[in-house]
């Protein structure tokens, strides 16, 4: 029934898609996602962490981050951008997203899990990358989503992984 629930939910939103798409996913070998250390995990922290990353490269166009059922609870645009959807669209994309990198855990134990996907689209580029946020030593960890979103001549891969994923990595144990 949840299964069936689902795909209902994805084809929905998927007849609200209004550009031609081509998927490219990446999977890490081993089963660890990228985790960040934070003493509290607060809308100020995450906002914080969707700043730091805008100072990484300039081809990106828009950061959030989606809890593990798809709200946005965090977002920031790059300074001066007209935003090709309005906050709604964008929200159902982050439903969207997150529910897309959710179906491929069914198949974690055969290829691994998802370390990143991209998806070219005609007018922008999107990436989703899971992380884990771990609150206060008592909090349970706290699965996110970074969503994002570059300029079509942008060279994603290396950004993701020369970039985005060695700042998620170096500041493990740092407060963002």
């Amino acid at each position: 029934m949840l299964v069936f629930c689902l795909i209902l939910l994805i084809r929905t939103i998927d007849s609200f898609a209004i550009e031609k798409v081509v998927y490219h996913h990446y999977y890490k070998k081993e089963h660890d996602y990228y985790h960040i250390g934070m003493p509290s995990l607060t809308e100020e922290d995450l906002n914080g962490l969707c700043k730091d990353i805008f100072q990484i490269d300039n081809s990106i166009r828009f950061i959030g981050i989606a809890n593990n059922l798809g709200s946005l609870v965090a977002t920031a645009y790059r300074n001066g951008l007209t935003p090709l959807m309005d906050k709604q669209e964008t929200s159902h994309y982050a439903i969207q997203a997150v529910l897309r990198a959710a179906t491929r855990e069914d198949f974690e134990s055969k290829i691994g899990s998802l370390e990143y996907s991209i998806g070219k689209y005609e007018r922008l580029i999107r990436a989703t990358i899971p992380i884990r946020l771990f609150g206060k030593e008592d909090d349970e960890s706290k699965f996110y989503y970074l969503l994002l979103s570059f300029d079509l001549n942008s060279n994603v891969m290396d950004v993701i992984e020369n970039k985005i994923m060695p700042f998620i990595q170096k500041n493990k144990e740092r407060k963002l």
